[in-house]
């Protein structure tokens, strides 16, 4: 529990750095008001029931849509771009989890009101600036495009359901069975292969310098291409080239992400350390069209990779002056201990008898 704070205090302190101030959202919403936002998986995850009123609520499984239902309600009348940032608990199914662990905490900010370069970039800074502060050095970044993904998809004149199916094949990163299911479509062979792309598990920016060859002269995909160039590069020139790397098969994650998606993984972690993206689409469910861009570290799995050093004495606790108190005449005992914590020294009470025994 120690730990747990002292990364959630580490982490706002960061967010705080960066001009974003803290939001506390209620963990009980109103399941009509906030399910607007939430995609298929997250409602069949979620945890709801009836209250005395007959009303359908549910327990909170993801800050972000109820983050852009407060700003749609109740925060649309602040000054753009607005800066928010959170520690809060979601209660969902968790695949990875066995019935006693659902629930979880997500430490995330949202950068709302701003699209472009410089914003996905800022949240990518906060993000890396956290890890920093963390101690946490064996990680990476895997950002991939939503918008890209689409629009190939898209191009390939699939059908919903079997986009799904080739959304899976690249999630499993399988490029054969990708090619499978768009040949048995009859989709033509240069998006057949560009979509496959997306499924290779080598990544870098030479996935986008295949695309480029296989389907020049396309517009809307050279500017996604150009935009996730320009990214990179701004992340190269500040210095960490080498902690964030293109991915685009890195798509998995809610339905409400329209842009650039990453998610931070470790091979010491069991899960993704966190994950973020742009969602410019999901404040417009609940009122004014208005682009946005977040992330969320889960601080389970911070804790999960910082505990191990924390055993073995990577990081030490405050040293406890141990002060004897006296069950015959315990006064001078405490007397002394208060001295001490009223020069906020730390201090440990060790009862004695008149054996001298503990």
């Amino acid at each position: 529990m120690s730990l747990r704070r002292q990364v959630t205090a580490q982490a706002m302190q960061v967010f705080g750095g960066w001009g974003y101030r803290e939001i506390q959202i209620p963990l009980l919403e109103h399941f009509d008001a906030l399910k607007r936002g939430l995609d298929e998986d997250q409602i069949a995850r979620s945890f709801r029931f009836v209250d005395r009123e007959g009303n359908v609520m549910v327990l909170r499984p993801d800050v972000t849509p109820a983050v852009a239902k407060t700003y749609a309600y109740q925060l649309r009348g602040l000054p753009l771009p607005l800066r928010v940032a959170y520690a809060n608990k979601v209660v969902r199914v968790e695949r990875a989890f066995g019935a006693s662990q659902v629930e979880s905490y997500q430490l995330g900010a949202e950068l709302i009101g701003r699209r472009g370069v410089v914003a996905d970039v800022e949240v990518l800074l906060v993000v890396l600036e956290v890890l920093e502060r963390l101690g946490l050095r064996r990680f990476h970044i895997n950002l991939g495009d939503h918008r890209l993904a689409q629009l190939l998809l898209n191009a390939s004149g699939a059908p919903r359901r079997i986009r799904a199916e080739v959304e899976e094949a690249i999630l499993s990163r399988d490029p054969d069975e990708v090619r499978r299911i768009l040949e048995d479509l009859g989709t033509r062979s240069q998006y057949v292969e560009s979509i496959s792309v997306l499924a290779g598990l080598e990544g870098g920016l030479q996935q986008l310098d295949v695309i480029e060859e296989i389907l020049p002269r396309h517009r809307e995909l050279d500017e996604r291409i150009h935009y996730l160039r320009e990214v990179e590069r701004t992340v190269d020139e500040l210095g960490y080239g080498r902690q964030v790397r293109i991915d685009l098969g890195e798509l998995d994650g809610p339905g409400y992400y329209t842009g650039i998606g990453f998610s931070v993984v470790s091979e010491g972690a069991s899960r993704r350390i966190a994950r973020g993206g742009r969602y410019d689409g999901l404040i417009g469910q609940y009122g004014v069209e208005t682009p946005a861009v977040g992330f969320s570290f889960s601080l389970e799995t911070l804790v999960e990779l910082l505990h191990p050093k924390i055993k073995g004495g990577g990081r030490k606790g405050r040293e406890h002056e141990v002060v004897p108190v006296w069950e015959d005449a315990p006064a001078k005992g405490f007397e002394e201990a208060l001295e001490r914590r009223r020069n906020n020294m730390s201090t440990r009470i060790v009862a004695r008898n008149q054996e001298g025994k503990k």
